[in-house]
């Protein structure tokens, strides 16, 4: 599967929990393009990505790839780290809340 198309990827520096987000694009050609202005190179393994920001940010983004869902890890070579994951757009995603069976959901019935 490719990854060509337009991801929203969480990215975390310092891997604290705090997540920020960006809109990248990802070209037929191995370019990309983020909404911040941003862009490089991106290349695909089977179930692995890579993708390098053009000087002067550098920074360097991999991971795996699952389907319409990725997660990896990102550094820059002044060396901060960070945890990044990213959903494919048109992805439909669910709360916790709405992934849980109701009782009449799952053909089991309270007893009183």
């Amino acid at each position: 599967m490719s990854i060509v198309g337009t991801w929203t990827f969480h990215y975390s520096w310092g891997c604290n929990g705090v997540y920020s987000q960006d809109e990248v694009t990802f070209n037929s050609d191995g370019t990309f393009a983020d909404s911040q202005g941003g862009a490089g190179n991106w290349s695909e393994d089977p179930g692995m990505m890579e993708l390098q920001y053009s000087p002067p940010l550098r920074t360097n983004y991999s991971g795996n790839v699952q389907g319409n869902a990725m997660v990896g890890m990102s550094t820059t070579f002044s060396g901060f780290e960070g945890c990044w994951y990213a959903i494919k757009d048109g992805t439909q995603t669910f709360t916790r809340a709405q992934r849980e069976p109701t009782h009449e959901l799952a053909g089991i019935e309270r007893s009183k």
